[in-house]
């Protein structure tokens, strides 16, 4: 793209893509949410069920969901939007499709439908978002018009990791929640404090500190 291809924008992929997106998101989150009803969970400590694991499948949906959010990044090096291809994006979509493959293999019942529940809600809601931001482009700029709450979802993203980073915690310092291994939690604890900060700091430097005005 940097080559001398012109910037694209694939508006009936996208389309078909934030839709698809959408539904699949709510279907995961309403999923995870009936899953955890029919067996009476806990926000915590839930009984690993090793041969006959109730969230299995869904977890293996979500792993999968990770690959098709690949297509973000593809959309941004389409259109040369080099300023969102940032660290946070990038280190986001990779390390967190190689940390869902280790719980599709290790821990892949009990604990780790709340990840599912929350994250897809919070995707459902962001990519609600993106296409709402599909229409609202002023023609002469090609920019979208601001959407108010744009700031809140990077809020949410933050309240989500911190209620997995609460659990994590919890499940780590009880000794009686042994529905879990120990170091799958440890390093989850790890992942999602170093996303935390990031995001913090995304939400800090976009909509906290001051803009600097353009010189003439």
């Amino acid at each position: 793209m940097k080559a001398g291809v012109p910037a694209m924008d694939p508006y009936p992929l996208k389309f078909v893509y934030n839709v698809s997106q959408i539904f699949l998101c709510a279907y995961m989150t309403i999923e995870a949410g009936m899953i955890a009803y029919r067996h009476n969970y806990a926000p915590v400590c839930n009984d690993y069920n090793v041969e006959n694991p109730p969230m299995a499948n869904l977890l293996w949906l979500f792993y999968v969901s990770k690959i098709w959010d690949f297509w973000d990044t593809i959309f941004i090096v389409l259109g040369k939007k080099w300023r969102q291809l940032s660290f946070l994006h990038v280190y986001h979509h990779f390390t967190i499709f190689l940390f869902y493959w280790v719980n599709v293999n290790i821990q892949y019942d009990g604990d780790v439908y709340l990840t599912i529940l929350l994250n897809g809600f919070i995707h459902t809601v962001m990519y609600t978002y993106y296409f709402i931001c599909m229409h609202t482009k002023v023609p002469e700029t090609g920019k979208s018009l601001p959407i108010w709450w744009k700031s809140s979802l990077t809020m949410m993203q933050m309240i989500q990791f911190i209620s997995m980073m609460s659990q994590a915690i919890y499940l780590l310092t009880n000794s009686h929640c042994i529905g879990h291994s120990f170091r799958v939690t440890a390093l989850y604890l790890v992942y999602i404090l170093s996303l935390f900060f990031l995001f913090a700091q995304f939400f800090v430097s976009s909509y906290m500190k001051p803009k600097k005005k353009k010189s003439a």
